[in-house]
């Protein structure tokens, strides 16, 4: 499975950050080593509120690492970051162990949760019947293990793609409210510990 480096902070400029990373940034991440490169703006989440989300999907965390510094070797990104105002308050490095659909929506719901861990074998077997539920009201879902994020209370992050959050609700009601998946939560010791929603900038 995959990694994902991801950069959570502020943004003074969005929009023109915005147009740079579906454009020349964009492919000029890619060029350093990501697979793909999302952007999210939380719109509900307590304290972080407003805070952007930047994700960088590459297959080793050796590439993560790489484009880290890649990142800050390349003076028209560091200009990016410079000219729009970009303040980092953290760095996590997580593996993706799960996923079903597509990575497509408006908006994306972040379930923060702490459990004990299984292989990815197993997590992609196991989660199959949240999602059997999930995609009712979802586009995609993914399974993130937490690698590297200094302190942290949670050990894995629930990611779901959606166009309709009504829909999306309504699903995530269905889902833990099933028999099965109760038997999972309490199998793997699932402690949630929050979520937050976001729209897609790019």
């Amino acid at each position: 499975m995959s990694f994902m480096y991801v950069i959570a902070g502020s943004i003074v400029d969005i929009t023109s950050f915005s147009k740079a990373g579906e454009t020349w940034a964009g492919e000029r991440l890619k060029a350093l080593g990501a697979q793909s490169v999302t952007a999210n703006q939380v719109v509900m989440g307590g304290e972080m509120a407003g805070k952007v989300l930047v994700s960088f999907e590459t297959k080793t965390a050796d590439a993560a690492m790489s484009l880290q510094a890649g990142i800050y070797s390349d003076k028209e990104l560091v200009s990016l970051i410079q000219d729009t105002g970009v303040s980092i308050d953290r760095r996590n490095l997580m593996r993706k162990q799960a996923e079903f659909g597509e990575r497509s929506g408006k908006y994306l719901s972040l379930l923060y949760m702490n459990s004990d861990s299984v292989d990815d074998a197993t997590a992609q077997k196991t989660f199959a019947q949240p999602w059997a539920n999930m995609k009712l009201g979802a586009n995609g879902w993914a399974l993130l293990q937490l690698v590297a994020g200094g302190p942290s209370p949670f050990s894995h992050v629930i990611t779901t793609w959606f166009d309709s959050t009504d829909s999306f609700l309504a699903a995530t009601a269905k889902t833990f409210q099933d028999p099965v998946v109760q038997q999972i939560m309490k199998e793997l010791n699932v402690n949630v510990l929050g979520r937050v929603l976001s729209r897609k900038l790019f």
